[in-house]
């Protein structure tokens, strides 16, 4: 998979998406080619639900829920081609999450089982993937989730998820973003404002200035807020 030129190609087009913003347009028609030509290549069903995450992540408002609805589409055709797809499987759980979070946790609670399967495969697949990112949706579901009789929370989870995310992926600020969130949860709001400071005071990433800019004003917010 990852010596097909294709893939090649699309995952430096997806990973450069801030120097150009064409570059997404240009990825999907690529593999929108692809899958018209091998409709049984999930890896690209779930770089298509990958694109349509970043297209929700810096949309407008009103857009958000439309564009994680079609990476959830497309990340369950991967999975109904590949079961134990990686990409599919991710970006399928990721997109579960972010069209939850927009639907409301009342209107979601029907996702959270799909969404835990989607990241366990994953996990068993690569855990490291997108700096620990399997690892990384179970510490946020196991958070966001409403515990029990209703649902699976569980903040012990969480943080051993969560744990094992920043193991994985030190520098990755959503690592940090989401442990901060659990912890001021928790009511350790120390040990959360040490990682709302790393945050803000780690260097931008290359090529994903925008991004980190994202998360660094979430991080100053939810400093503001302990």
């Amino acid at each position: 998979m990852k010596s097909d030129p294709v893939y090649k190609k699309v995952r430096k087009l997806i990973d450069e998406r801030e120097l150009n913003d064409e570059y997404l347009d240009d990825a999907f028609d690529l593999l929108s080619s692809k899958i018209e030509h091998t409709p049984d290549c999930a890896w690209a069903y779930g770089l298509l639900a990958e694109i349509y995450y970043w297209f929700g992540e810096t949309s407008e408002a009103e857009d958000k829920l439309p564009n994680y609805e079609e990476g959830v589409r497309y990340g369950e055709k991967g999975v109904a081609v590949d079961g134990a797809s990686l990409e599919a499987n991710f970006w399928l759980a990721v997109n579960y999450g972010s069209f939850g979070q927009e639907k409301g946790i009342m209107k979601s609670l029907a996702l959270v089982n799909p969404m835990k399967a989607c990241a366990e495969r994953a996990l068993e697949q690569e855990e490291s993937y997108f700096y620990g990112g399997p690892w990384r949706v179970l510490g946020r579901l196991y958070h966001k989730a409403p515990g029990f009789p209703f649902s699976i929370g569980n903040t012990k989870k969480a943080k051993d998820c969560l744990k094992k995310a920043l193991e994985l992926g030190p520098k990755f600020y959503l690592n940090h973003l989401f442990m901060a969130d659990l912890l001021i949860s928790l009511g350790d709001r120390d040990r959360g404002r040490e990682h709302l400071e790393w945050i803000i005071n780690a260097p931008l990433s290359k090529n994903h200035e925008r991004e980190d800019g994202i998360t660094k004003r979430d991080a100053e917010a939810m400093l503001r807020r302990i």
